[in-house]
């Protein structure tokens, strides 16, 4: 179903890196982390971690987890938006409700960035799209 998925989401210095890994956690349980420390806009430190999975078992194994948890409705609402030219695609995760263990869609700014890559063959948005929405049961 899919090639990869990645989470990635930004650590304020206000923040504990460990609860926010503990959120990509709950998204992504069995990606490699990725640590990049910046600067942020006021010169504030900022980190972004970010995990990602390419195995078949971990891409499998994180999109039930997020599919189970947002259902069909959630998963599919503006579907053919979240889907960029490369058959990414895109979902923005409550970082604070994963914090605490669960799954979310964003309503803030506060996010984890999930990006999946669909596989299909030939390479077709239309069969990214319907790729989607079988694998939460929708039509």
């Amino acid at each position: 179903m899919f090639h990869w998925i990645e989470a990635r989401a930004f650590c304020h210095a206000t923040e504990d890196e460990e609860k926010v890994l503990a959120a990509l956690h709950t998204v992504l349980p069995e990606g490699e982390v990725r640590r990049d420390a910046l600067e942020g806009h006021f010169g504030n430190p900022l980190v972004i971690l970010a995990a990602r999975t390419e195995t078949s078992p971990g891409t499998k194994s994180a999109w039930r987890r997020i599919a189970e948890a947002l259902g069909p409705k959630e998963i599919l609402q503006d579907v053919e938006a979240r889907i960029d030219e490369d058959l990414v695609y895109h979902l923005r995760l409550d970082k604070q409700r994963a914090c605490l263990g669960a799954i979310h869609r964003a309503g803030g700014a506060d996010v984890i960035d999930v990006k999946a890559k669909v596989a299909t063959f030939p390479r077709k948005r239309e069969l990214a799209i319907q790729a989607l929405r079988e694998s939460v049961g929708g039509s």
